[in-house]
């Protein structure tokens, strides 16, 4: 039986509690997960890149089967197939994110036929969480330990000084 390897691609600015609950359900559906942080050209980061990976390395270390990456540059298309992934795992927090994630599920398809997309819904205590609306939060110093790890709230906070 070959490896089942899943693709769980965000910009990840910041790492959300959301995105920690799909890391840890994810990490008990395959073999082995890549977190793979992605540059998104409409969002202007907080983080650099690097920042992010040692974020969410700090905050996964327990999960023995995930693993953290960043996308220099390219396609997700094409680093799923380099890796030999089994799939790609999107979150979905409501309708809207259902629509988005269907029509990029279609458009990965066109450019690697047979990509798969696992879309998992979000859990409903986490489903009112956007890294955007979390560093308008910070930004004006308002409490996010809620939201996200203790490490990222921390970084956020200096961050935003």
């Amino acid at each position: 039986m070959s490896k089942k390897i899943s693709v769980f691609a965000g910009s990840f600015d910041p790492l959300t509690y959301g995105h920690l609950d799909l890391i840890e359900r994810s990490s008990q559906l395959f073999d082995e997960v890549i977190v793979l942080i992605a540059v998104n050209t409409t969002k202007k980061t907080v983080f650099t890149v690097e920042e992010r990976k040692l974020l969410i390395e700090d905050v996964t270390a327990a999960f023995k089967n995930v693993k953290i990456d960043y996308l220099k540059d390219g396609l997700i298309a094409s680093y799923y197939q380099k890796v030999k992934a089994t799939s790609l795992i999107r979150g979905v927090r409501s309708a809207q994110d259902f629509e988005f994630e269907a029509n990029i599920a279609t458009v990965n398809r066109t450019q690697l036929p047979g990509l798969e997309t696992v879309l998992l819904l979000a859990n409903e205590k986490y489903r009112y969480l956007s890294s955007s609306l979390i560093k308008e939060i910070a930004h004006f110093g308002g409490d996010i330990s809620q939201m996200v790890p203790p490490n990222v709230a921390k970084a956020l906070a200096k961050k935003m000084q």
